[in-house]
């Protein structure tokens, strides 16, 4: 009776929640460029471990970022997750201030939303197959800056730069054992979403101002092959490797222009939509861990993405920058302690896990001639039930996006991540979690 309780209110929970957690006030800046901010997360059990996950598998958790992890999944079972992510961003630097003359420093922004739904399957004994859905990239911005008109030395008063939406990714995910030790994985994923970007001029000039709106809508194929096994190098001591490669993928862009007054009541100009593109690079990422005594895991991820070698993203923000994409890379390494029991069956299982992570990279922006890196530290737990199968998972990740010069624009955040799994059996029968 309790477990069925803890299934009917856990998928209540599960259905109900996405519908009553919205946005706050998060604002990005930097989401202003290209497609927004890439999301490095796969919001799984392995955030809290910084991400590093191209080695692992569960039996029971889901792992996206290699889908060759998929034929580990137990037997007979259907996996379910959903995710949460609530986000704490600070700015410094870049000559940033509020209206407010009292208060010089602008306020963290704070945002909640839902960031993935996802169910995995082992269709055979050696074929696992995972459904969800997740972002892509994410783009939200919210500010106010003084804007040069070309031809001449003056600024215009006031220029206010709005912006949001994002790309979106749902895939489908299938891992295949192809010996003892070596399973090959693929994941088809469509790209799908839209950006809205618009910019607002405000001058004695221009009494009624001038509003220009860009809405850019992608969609495209993308997919990423996978490759894991495994190799025992004592009685104690376990090693995994993972590897992932996804091939260059052009997005179709189609995008309108429209000017406005202030009012927004008289259209000045609204240009037909065009047909545009923006192209991803190839990505490449590899993975080692180490694993003792199948209770404390050691792992390090790195990747690489060479955006420099792309031409032809002709789309920028409303108002043109001072930036280009450059070669993004990044070096994550991964701690997990195990504690696992048995239940009243005898069968060993995971209670909980603790986890710890660093990460530092580069990513693909470069502003002002300076790069933009990113570097933080993870922290994460999680909790399966011993009489229902429900588990909850929380990880925690600070760190600091931006550059070590002071005139380029650094933000730095918190991010808290809450995920929730769901398992059951395809057939009837005694049960055990």
């Amino acid at each position: 009776m309790i477990a069925r309780r803890g299934i009917f209110a856990g998928m209540f929970f599960l259905m109900v929640l996405p519908f009553i957690v919205k946005a706050q006030n998060n604002s990005s800046p930097y989401s202003i460029i290209g497609i927004g901010n890439i999301e490095n997360s796969d919001f799984d059990r392995y955030t809290g471990m910084a991400n590093a996950s191209l080695a692992l598998s569960d039996t029971r958790y889901i792992n996206n970022s290699n889908v060759a992890s998929l034929p580990k999944l137990g037997n007979h079972i259907f996996s379910f997750e959903m995710a949460l992510r609530s986000s704490i961003d600070d700015y410094s630097g870049g000559g940033l201030s509020t209206i407010n003359p009292n208060n010089p420093a602008p306020s963290p922004t704070f945002d909640v939303a839902f960031r993935k739904l996802a169910v995995a399957t082992k269709i055979t004994s050696k074929w696992g197959s995972s459904v969800g859905l997740q972002p892509y990239s994410t783009a939200n911005y919210d500010y106010t800056a003084s804007k040069l008109i070309e031809g001449s030395n003056s600024n215009v008063l006031s220029a206010e730069y709005h912006g949001s939406g994002g790309v979106n990714q749902f895939y489908w995910g299938n891992g295949y054992q192809i010996t003892k030790n070596t399973s090959v994985g693929i994941n088809s994923s469509i790209l799908f979403g839209s950006l809205k970007q618009s910019e607002t001029l405000l001058s004695s000039d221009v009494l009624s101002g001038l509003v220009t709106t860009d809405n850019i809508y992608l969609s495209g194929a993308y997919f990423n092959f996978s490759l894991q096994t495994k190799k025992r190098l004592s009685h104690s001591w376990m090693s995994t490797y993972g590897i992932t490669y996804s091939p260059q993928t052009t997005l179709h862009a189609a995008y309108d222009v429209t000017v406005t007054d202030n009012t927004l009541l008289d259209t000045l100009k609204n240009d037909p939509t065009t047909n545009d593109r923006f192209t991803i690079p190839a990505l490449l990422s590899v993975g080692i861990a180490f694993i003792k005594n199948d209770k404390y895991t050691f792992t390090v991820n790195a990747q690489q993405q060479n955006w420099s070698d792309i031409r032809g993203n002709a789309f920028q923000p409303v108002g043109g920058a001072n930036y280009a994409l450059t070669n993004s890379n990044k070096l994550s390494f991964g701690y997990q302690k195990d504690n696992k029991v048995k239940n009243y069956y005898g069968v060993e299982y995971e209670k909980s896990f603790f986890q710890l992570g660093a990460y530092a990279g580069n990513t693909y922006l470069q502003v002002s001639g300076q790069q933009l890196t990113d570097f933080g530290v993870t922290l994460g737990y999680g909790r399966n039930a011993k009489r229902s199968p429900l588990g909850y998972y929380i990880a925690l990740e600070a760190g600091r996006r931006g550059s070590a010069n002071t005139a380029v624009l650094s933000e730095n955040y918190l991010n808290i991540n809450l995920v929730f799994s769901y398992i059951d059996r395809w057939f009837k029968g005694k049960k055990y979690y």
